[in-house]
């Protein structure tokens, strides 16, 4: 049996300490040459989604690069780009840019809906639906201007059947592979679109009305507690704080709603704790009365 000198081992353990220092070093330095800085990304996002004359701000930028990030993580389902006018093709080609840069990992996809455009994670958002389905546990308000005050609904068949019929669209559509899907007019015709926002964002509750009959509500003058999520993305050089949900229930309602929103939110910090890249959630909330209100 061999025998080694004591001094010969003691080098070839420092070695390969040293060695796998070094190794680990480079492979992190790899993975942030990957992943773009912030200044890159704002010069991608003007690049990419903005007109020549009118570029969005570097502050927008970051806001919308945060928001793809959470949707990517599943932090939430699905983002409204409403910074512009960008189109579904120059979003996909900024989704192409944030994949090559490292800065997401899940072939996200693009939603539009007369006009409007949404990012989605498919995971989460067929998880989410699935879950609604199964709780029945959406929250509907009823603000049809007919009404003197704003009124809980309960998760009424049509409700459900819309549900139905959206999760049935995106396992046919997605199935074919397409990164830009357009949700046709004879599917959300008879759908209030408010509230399939409201659903296709994860909010907790959402408002409805009967859109047959207008699009105006009850809302105006009426106090709403209005529920903001933020939360801040540190990763390279990026350190931005970010508002990553909005929403507003009416302040007569808020005790009828207080446990589902705070169920909804233990749910959000469940998803949130899996991840690494956004740090620092917290949640704030304030009442407003505003002389007009647009859904």
């Amino acid at each position: 049996m061999l025998e080694c000198e004591p001094s010969l081992i003691k080098c070839s353990v420092t070695f390969l300490i040293n060695f796998c220092v070094l190794l680990s070093a480079n492979i992190l330095c790899v993975y942030l040459e990957r992943v773009a800085s912030s200044e890159m990304l704002v010069s991608a996002a003007q690049k990419l989604l903005s007109p020549r004359k009118k570029r969005l701000s570097p502050c927008t930028c970051l806001d919308v690069t945060v928001q793809i990030i959470a949707v990517d993580l599943g932090v939430k389902p699905a983002l409204l780009y409403d910074s512009n006018a960008a189109s579904p093709e120059q979003l996909q080609m900024y989704l192409n840019y944030l994949q090559e840069s490292g800065v997401v990992n899940n072939p996200l996809r693009i939603l539009s809906i007369d006009d409007n455009t949404f990012i989605f994670n498919r995971a989460t958002v067929e998880s989410h639906l699935d879950e609604l389905l199964q709780s029945k546990s959406l929250l509907l308000i009823d603000v049809c201007p007919s009404r003197k005050q704003p009124l809980l609904a309960g998760f009424e068949k049509k409700t459900e059947d819309m549900i139905k019929t959206l999760s049935g669209f995106f396992t046919n559509e997605l199935d074919k592979g397409s990164l830009v899907i357009v949700l046709g007019e004879e599917l959300y015709n008879d759908w209030n679109l408010c509230t399939l926002f409201g659903i296709l964002l994860g909010y907790p509750a959402s408002y409805w009305f009967d859109q047959t009959k207008g699009f105006g509500n009850c809302l105006c003058m009426t106090p709403l507690v209005v529920c903001t999520v933020w939360v801040k993305c540190h990763t390279r050089d990026i350190n931005h704080r970010c508002c990553l949900y909005s929403f507003s229930v009416p302040e007569e309602l808020w005790s009828e709603v207080q446990c589902h929103v705070h169920r909804w939110t233990e749910r959000l910090r469940e998803r949130f704790n899996k991840q690494t890249v956004l740090i620092d959630l917290c949640f704030s909330r304030e009442t407003v009365t505003l002389p007009f209100v647009t859904l």
